[in-house]
């Protein structure tokens, strides 16, 4: 597969790194600091990733935007997650951008709204309420099973140690 943020995930400069996620600079930067949090493992979209996995991605978020704004002492952050080519996704990997922003840098995030009418947003309101009623019940990391040695361990001692002595009689 041929994916610019596998890439980054296996070979590029990152800022942090953990078993599930990597943090490195975008290499197409919309502002000076721009930084991608990118999981390691190949999901094109959020709804695709495991809610644990999910929720580490947005607590590493939450500390590096921090890091960011004091760092680059920036006036305002961007965070944005585009989540699917309709969204403006052009690598099909999902990842989040955090973008540094400053007074009248040039970037244009803003939308002009839409009106509906009172019938298709109660239709959109009851739609959606059925189907967050699951809200809650998150997908949780399988516990490894822990493995015990069988085998007692002797503590050195010194044998003017009393402590020492008596912690290696423990059963």
């Amino acid at each position: 597969m041929n994916c610019d943020y596998c890439e980054i995930v296996e070979k590029g400069e990152k800022l942090f790194e953990d078993d599930k996620l990597v943090v490195a600079l975008s290499p197409v930067p919309a502002s000076l600091g721009h930084v991608l949090v990118i999981p390691k493992e190949h999901f094109t979209i959020l709804e695709q990733i495991p809610d644990f996995i999910a929720g580490h991605l947005f607590n590493v978020t939450n500390t590096v935007s921090t890091s960011v704004f004091e760092t680059l002492r920036v006036h305002g952050i961007n965070i944005i997650i585009e989540n699917g080519i309709s969204a403006g996704q052009r690598i099909a990997h999902f990842a989040i951008n955090i973008v540094p922003r400053s007074e009248n840098d040039g970037l244009g995030f803003n939308w002009t709204p839409k009106k509906f009418d009172d019938e298709e947003m109660s239709t959109v309101e009851l739609q959606l309420k059925e189907q967050t009623d699951t809200i809650g019940g998150f997908e949780k990391e399988e516990k490894k099973a822990l493995t015990v040695d069988d085998a007692h361990e002797t503590i050195p001692t010194n044998e003017d140690d009393y402590m020492l002595k008596q912690l290696n009689r423990l059963p």
